[in-house]
């Protein structure tokens, strides 16, 4: 085949599959596929929205937890023998 048959057969083709698709859609059918879509990408944002939310948490209470190990054992070493743990943790 040449390159302009390759193309319009590509063409008529694809819009073949558009036609189909879209008839599919239009109907009973497909518009349960599409809400049962918008069903699913609404609870996917829903879950994420609350891995975020608990994700902040869970990051200020182990930075906490960190600050107060730190200062923990500052306190109960002696200051030559510490190495500059804000420093190292900053």
């Amino acid at each position: 085949m040449k390159n302009n048959q390759k193309f319009l057969s590509g063409f008529l083709l694809g819009a073949a599959a558009g036609a189909i698709v879209t008839t599919f859609l239009n109907g009973d059918k497909g518009q349960t596929v599409i809400q049962n879509f918008k069903n699913v990408v609404r609870e996917a944002t829903d879950d994420l929205k609350t891995g975020l939310e608990n994700f902040d948490e869970k990051l200020e209470k182990w930075t906490n937890k960190g600050r107060s190990f730190i200062a923990d054992l500052k306190s109960s070493n002696k200051k030559e023998d510490m190495y500059d743990l804000e420093e190292i943790f900053s």
